[in-house]
């Protein structure tokens, strides 16, 4: 792929209007992203993982750094727009409109560590959380417009919020708030970063600077002061002692003029979920679809609340089951929302939306009713804590993935298996333009794997590139897509065990020493461009579904063809290898997640971007076997040594099964090398300085295809087998076979399996 799989997405629109849609979309009081500013002359990452606290209606805003517990700026405005999710641009930022702030803060940790320093001492300067015995970040509540950071300090529970004195635009001060337990240590907290130094009055109640901040105290415990860092006079820090009871205090920061502290809030009152922000409920329908000819499968389509009141653009990414009735979505805009109605015949559908202003989520999973999104920064629990069907906890389950600002590294899916343990994939992050990397950090192409309590992260895989999804199998088995790239010869399905994890799926640069010497794990089944030309999540064939497929099988979806693949394993020894075909349901959107409801049909969503053929911005959609039309497919394909063995449902047509003349073959190999993806060459007569060629420079125009005789076609006892003897059968990368069959009852079967041999039994 040449550019982010996503690019077009950030410019699909919604109906037209005077503004673009980013800028009239209502993202709520917090919103998730990386930011950047420009501080002290300089252009500066402001937080990778952020949260940007609106303070009054995008007039006022505060940024809030959750891996180092850090306010980094309040100012007046709202932001400079960029970022691939929202304006297309490859490697440009959101950025604070920070012309005018009332403080700003440098990138360091907003609490000193127990020997009282504020530096960064994290195991990789710059990037991820705080050491455990330092800070945690927890979450936040949210009680209407105000937001409350929850975190743990030095052992202490810390809640700490934001407030903005203002008339118009302008802001006159802003208000910052704290409360916070039981204390074994002093706390010191980083409140601004000033170019002149500060003058600290007597008793440590006010402080100026002399480059004109001006800082008042409001305090319910004797002992808290304001006061300078050591050796910094120019870093006003806030003094907690230690001490068994709760405390509360309040520090007000003016830029110009000196503001009296007010009585400090008791921040539990907005611990408790306020009034809900989008009460309203918006209707749908589903329109139930017929299986085209030839095809088992009909699609229903499932309306989208595109015309809401927030003008949110929905292009899902992921989503789950809540019960039977009703499925949880969410959107790379950071949406979640409900739709009800599938106990019916979905004609009548209800959509909610129950949260917003996430970072990128494209996965959801419901655990015992607990509802977990899986964003760019961290998987997110979501709490309705006063029932009202809005969320108001939005607790970090787990976040110690590491991030960079890098447009292309997105987080894809969330999955579990039996044992309850959590799994996403994470792209590398590549260069605009598609060819490259920049900086490789420890969790870029990997697959991830969090304890069920959310306490362990676990790093299974790597060598990813832009995997799309992944699936976990009912023995634990763990899938991937891939798409072509640097180190990436083509798109392709991984497959690995727990007992082969970790596991080294290709791309050199995000090899990590976990995979350190580690064999190149080969995918089941390469996939050339015509057939995947970027992958999406993968999905199993669970004993209760009714989908014309058997239990255990094994389903993968291309976001690029918008199609659903049936993956027709085979076993040589203990090498698993294998193919894949189309299974015949029109998709009006790309294929990125797939469920299974308990009725037994398959569910399925996915949004358009670049290189996709889906018709439509997103959508919703249930796929549905009809039981009386019958699937002409095949169901299975076995690797010989002499060929290859197809398996259908229904006995076929003697006549045509054993002609060799039903059938055309051929068969190609790839080269995996630093170069952007691969072209195809030939297998029976390799041209080896053209193979020393593709690890210098890009071969992808290179199409070298080696035709393959039939030999000899022959129909099994049972009539549902065909045999089929090539001439000199043998390993390859790609092995395509084109059958044109037809039924003993007269029904047409076309279609072709790509295939993947590695070993011949």
């Amino acid at each position: 792929m040449k550019k982010s799989f996503l690019f077009s997405l950030a410019v699909a629109l919604l109906p037209c209007s005077a503004a673009p849609w980013f800028e009239e979309m209502q993202f709520g009081p917090a919103w998730s992203n990386t930011f950047g500013d420009h501080y002290q002359g300089k252009t500066r990452i402001a937080a990778y993982k952020g949260v940007l606290v609106d303070l009054g209606g995008r007039k006022q805003c505060a940024l809030f750094d959750t891996e180092t517990l850090r306010w980094v700026s309040a100012y007046a405005g709202f932001v400079k727009w960029g970022g691939t999710p929202w304006t297309g641009v490859h490697g440009q930022l959101v950025t604070l409109h920070d012309q005018s702030p009332v403080f700003v803060t440098d990138s360091t940790s907003g609490y000193a560590d127990s020997s009282g320093s504020f530096d960064d001492k994290r195991s990789i300067k710059g990037y991820g959380n705080l050491p455990a015995d330092h800070g945690r970040y927890v979450g936040y509540y949210k009680s209407g417009n105000t937001i409350v950071f929850a975190s743990e300090v030095l052992g202490a529970t810390v809640w700490e919020s934001t407030s903005a004195d203002s008339h118009g635009d302008e802001l006159d001060a802003i208000r910052r708030h704290w409360q916070i337990g039981a204390r074994g240590k002093d706390l010191l907290i980083l409140l601004a970063d000033e170019s002149g130094d500060f003058e600290i009055s007597a008793g440590g109640k006010s402080a100026k600077s002399s480059s004109g901040l001006f800082v008042e105290l409001g305090s319910s415990l004797a002992g808290i002061s304001l006061g300078t860092a050591e050796g910094r006079n120019n870093r006003l820090v806030l003094r907690v002692p230690a001490g068994k009871n709760p405390v509360k205090c309040q520090a007000v920061l003016a830029r110009g003029r000196q503001v009296a502290a007010a009585e400090p809030l008791d921040l539990s009152d907005l611990t408790k979920g306020g009034s809900p922000q989008y009460p309203q409920t918006l209707p749908s329908s589903g329109t139930l679809g017929n299986p085209d000819e030839g095809s088992a499968w009909a699609v229903d389509q499932i309306s989208l609340p595109a015309n809401n009141p927030w003008k949110s653009n929905l292009r899902f990414g992921g989503f789950d089951f809540l019960d039977e009735n009703t499925a949880v979505v969410s959107s790379w805009n950071g949406d979640v929302w409900t739709v009800s109605g599938f106990q019916q015949d979905i004609t009548k559908l209800t959509w909610r939306r129950i949260a917003s202003g996430l970072f990128e989520t494209l996965g959801v999973k419901v655990v015992n009713g607990a509802i977990y999104v899986n964003g760019r920064d961290q998987i997110t629990r979501l709490h309705d804590l006063n029932k009202d069907g809005e969320m108001d906890y939005f607790e970090a389950f787990n976040r110690d993935v590491i991030i960079s600002s890098n447009f292309h590294e997105f987080t894809f899916d969330l999955q579990t298996d039996s044992q309850g343990n959590f799994y996403f994939c994470k792209g590398s992050p590549v260069k605009g333009g598609g060819r490259g990397f920049d900086q490789i950090l420890p969790h870029h192409g990997i697959v991830a794997k969090i304890s069920p309590d959310g306490k362990k992260f676990e790093v299974i895989a790597s060598g990813l590139r832009a995997p799309g999804g992944l699936a976990v199998g009912p023995e634990g088995q763990v899938t991937t897509g891939e798409n072509e790239g640097t180190w990436q010869p083509c798109c392709k399905i991984n497959y690995f065990t727990p007992s082969q994890a970790p596991a080294f799926l290709g791309t050199e640069p995000s090899r990590h020493d976990i995979g350190k010497d580690k064999p190149f794990h080969e995918p089941i089944c390469y996939l050339p461009m015509s057939v995947d030309n970027s992958g999406g999540s993968q999905v199993w064939v669970p004993p209760h579904a009714e989908f014309g497929l058997k239990t255990g099988e094994l389903i993968h979806l291309s976001y690029g063809q918008s199609t659903l693949y049936r993956v027709l394993p085979s076993h040589a020894g203990d090498t698993l290898q294998g193919g894949v075909v189309k299974i015949p349901a029109k998709l009006q959107s790309s294929a990125m997640r797939a469920r299974f409801h308990k009725d037994g049909s398959l569910f399925v969503l996915g949004f358009r971007g670049w290189q996709t053929n889906a018709p439509t911005e997103c959508a919703f959609q249930r796929v549905r076997f009809v039981k009386d039309q019958a699937v002409l497919i095949p169901s299975a394909q076995k690797i010989t040594n002499k060929g290859v063995i197809l398996t259908f449902d229904k006995e076929l047509d003697e006549e045509l099964a054993t002609d060799p003349s039903s059938f055309s073959i051929e068969r190609w190999n790839y080269v995996r090398g630093p170069q952007y993806g691969s072209g195809e060459f030939s297998v029976d007569h390799p041209d080896a300085a053209a193979l020393d060629n593709a690890l210098k420079a890009e071969t992808k125009n290179t199409r070298v295809h080696d035709k393959v005789e039939v030999l000899s076609a022959k129909l099994s006892a049972d009539g549902r087998s065909v045999e089929l003897e090539l001439k000199d059968m043998k390993p390859c990368m790609t092995l395509k076979i084109g059958y044109d069959l037809e039924s003993s009852d007269g029904k047409v079967m076309i279609g072709t399996t790509y295939s993947t041999v590695k070993k011949l039994p």
